[in-house]
């Protein structure tokens, strides 16, 4: 065998190994490209980060950007309104005014002044002697304007300064339209003129307005606001001063007495030092001694219809809870469904005719009633007896009830409300109570 000869199995070793190397690379291969793809994610994921964190810078930047812009916006809305607030942009074109007009007007009156010459001169040049007269009366209308602003620091009148401030502004006008009318026409005369009164004019306006803004601190929505309050309170006055009138009327109508009494209330004390309600009440103690609307007729109407409706109830000896039952008892079975005769057929009096509202008929109805309810096989209620009936009169109460009457001025004076109110009970014990102190005998010491 020559030295070249491979065995099988060294053969097989030699694949096994190219196998295992083969593989191997392909392992490391791999691993490799799984690196380049982390990294290439790791570097995707860094980028996408980066764009996230500068689309979040750019979004502060752009909010910072804007609320810089709506602070300077806000900045610039407040100092307009703060120049509006005091009135800056007005004091400034009034400036401007005032130096236009002295601008126009000065060169006027120096051109008109000094083109004046006496008529018997030959050769006339400029009237020098006259040239400081233009000066002197354009700021004669200023020295009216700065007087002004003088008295007004001062506390001091300023309708003196205003009528020098007119006058002396009157005179440069004037001399202005006359020059302006003769040189150039009526137009330009009459522009000249104002020139030299408008100026001293709007310092004067400008200055009234300077001191009503110091008299009054209020800003604009305040000065709103209160006109607005101001408005619906005199129109309240207006509403409530309508009302006052028509209640007098009525008043005084049907309470002519009182109605005096009131206004001579109203007329002793000074104005605002009591109401309207406080005086009618005051005037309706002082004619009735009796709390509002109610008089001695209504009061004794009121007793006399309690007293009656209490005689009626003890009367009948029926009390309010006894109806109750009655009214009850006549709706569950009705009231004419007797065994004596057809179902629903209304009974009739002793003469035929319908039961009427008299108290036989009454006596009548309740002996039906009870019939009825026996021969349905039921027993008519029984009423409870009453204890304030056969309460016996305790000696405290009498005592209390002759002391009332003592106090009242007579046992005549006695009532059961009173009584009751006295005493402290209910209206039959409180009847009883008077009628026993009534019918006592009189005691002459």
């Amino acid at each position: 065998m020559t030295s070249g000869y491979r065995s099988w199995e060294e053969r097989d070793a030699d694949v096994a190994k190219t196998k295992a190397e083969t593989a191997r690379l392909a392992a490391e291969a791999q691993v490799a490209a799984q690196a380049v793809e982390s990294g290439a994610a790791a570097t995707e994921t860094a980028k996408l980060a980066e764009q996230v964190k500068q689309a979040k810078l750019r979004k502060q930047l752009g909010d910072v950007t804007e609320a810089a812009k709506d602070d300077e916006t806000e900045r610039k809305a407040r100092r307009r309104e703060q120049r509006d607030e005091n009135g800056t942009t007005f004091k400034i074109l009034v400036n401007v005014v005032m130096a236009l007009g002295l601008l126009a007007a000065l060169p006027a009156q120096i051109s008109y002044f000094l083109g004046l010459h006496r008529k018997d001169d030959r050769n006339p040049g400029p009237a020098w002697t006259l040239g400081p007269i233009p000066f002197f009366l354009e700021l004669l209308a200023w020295v009216g304007v700065m007087g002004t602003r003088w008295a007004h620091r001062k506390g001091l009148p300023r309708w003196p300064f205003w009528l020098m401030t007119a006058a002396l502004a009157s005179v440069a006008g004037y001399i202005n339209l006359a020059h302006g009318i003769t040189e150039y026409g009526t137009v330009a005369g009459i522009a000249l003129a104002a020139t030299s009164v408008i100026g001293p004019l709007l310092a004067e306006v400008r200055q009234f307005l300077e001191t009503k803004a110091a008299e009054d601190g209020r800003d604009l929505k305040q000065r709103a606001k209160d006109r607005r309050a101001a408005r619906e309170a005199e129109k309240a006055a207006r509403e409530r001063s309508t009302v006052e009138r028509a209640e007098d009327e009525r008043r005084k109508k049907l309470f002519k007495d009182e109605f005096a009494e009131f206004e001579r209330i109203m007329a002793a004390h000074p104005t605002g030092g009591i109401s309207r309600e406080d005086a009618w009440l005051q005037a309706w103690d002082t004619m009735h001694g009796l709390p509002l609307s109610v008089t001695a007729e209504s009061l004794a109407s009121k007793e006399a219809a309690r007293e009656a409706i209490e005689t009626v109830w003890q009367d009948y000896g029926r009390s309010p809870e006894s109806v109750a039952v009655d009214l009850w008892l006549a709706d569950v079975f009705g009231s004419n469904r007797g065994d004596d005769g057809p179902a629903g057929t209304p009974t009739e009096g002793p003469s035929g005719g319908p039961a009427g509202g008299g108290s036989r008929a009454r006596s009548a109805k309740r002996s039906e009633a009870r019939t009825t309810l026996a021969g349905k096989g039921k027993q008519p209620p029984r009423r409870p007896v009453d204890p304030d009936t056969e309460r016996p009169l305790e000696e405290a109460d009498l005592k209390t009830v002759r002391t009332l009457a003592e106090a009242l001025g007579g046992k005549d004076r006695l009532s059961a409300r009173n009584v009751r109110e006295a005493v402290g009970c209910r209206t039959k014990y409180a009847i009883r109570l008077r009628d026993a102190v009534t019918a006592e005998p009189e005691h002459n010491d």
